[in-house]
């Protein structure tokens, strides 16, 4: 009798701890805004930086945590110099994540990835220690977890947004347009100059002509 009843609490435990970690680790759909995207890289860079060197390994990253809306997220990583001796965990990443989550008017957070593996609805896509940002993204659009350009902020390493690379367009162009009228300007002043060397126009008449040019 007592051995069934081991039996039976070992399968309750079993269950319960089942459901602590389905609980615990996120499901469903998300869709990472640019800031939490960036978040992720410096996470997994564990260097706390979503930009810089790539590929150079700082730390360890150990658990990210971030809301449904992917709006906002808490993550630890353990510094190289700890030589991954670091007391931060999954738990405290996700409290401090649901605390400033809520704080904000969303919803309670989850647990993402804990190490280098994307634990995120079953998914448990393990990432290679060294950081590639492309095939991050890649992993993530393939998913359906990001959208990129999704917001005014441009993601990390991504190059600049279409706003701003609209702007470099436009001001790109109205250079060229510039430098064409300036151009053409130089080259009617070299005709009034030859029609005033020729004495077909007064001095007068050549500066009117020239000064028109110039406004």
């Amino acid at each position: 009798m007592k051995k069934y009843l081991k039996i039976i609490i070992c399968f309750a435990l079993i269950f319960n701890l089942n459901n602590k970690a389905d609980a615990f680790t996120g499901v469903g759909p998300i869709k990472f805004d640019n800031a939490t995207i960036d978040h992720f890289f410096a996470y997994l860079r564990g260097d706390g930086q979503s930009k810089g060197e790539v590929g150079r390994k700082k730390g360890t990253p150990i658990a990210f945590a971030v809301n449904p809306e992917g709006t906002w997220s808490h993550y630890y990583y353990c510094p190289i110099k700890f030589s991954g001796n670091c007391a931060f965990n999954a738990n405290r990443a996700v409290s401090e994540c649901t605390k400033g989550s809520l704080e904000r008017g969303s919803s309670r957070c989850k647990l993402f990835a804990r190490g280098y593996k994307i634990v995120w609805g079953g998914e448990n896509i393990r990432l290679s220690r060294k950081f590639d940002e492309q095939i991050v993204l890649a992993i993530f659009k393939e998913n359906g977890w990001y959208e990129e350009f999704s917001n005014s902020t441009p993601p990390s390493g991504s190059g600049e947004n279409k706003y701003i690379q609209k702007k470099k367009k436009d001001k790109n162009n109205s250079n060229i347009v510039k430098k064409s009228k300036n151009e053409n300007i130089i080259e009617e002043i070299k005709e009034l100059k030859k029609l005033l060397d020729e004495g077909i126009l007064t001095e007068d008449e050549f500066e009117n002509a020239k000064k028109k040019l110039l406004e």
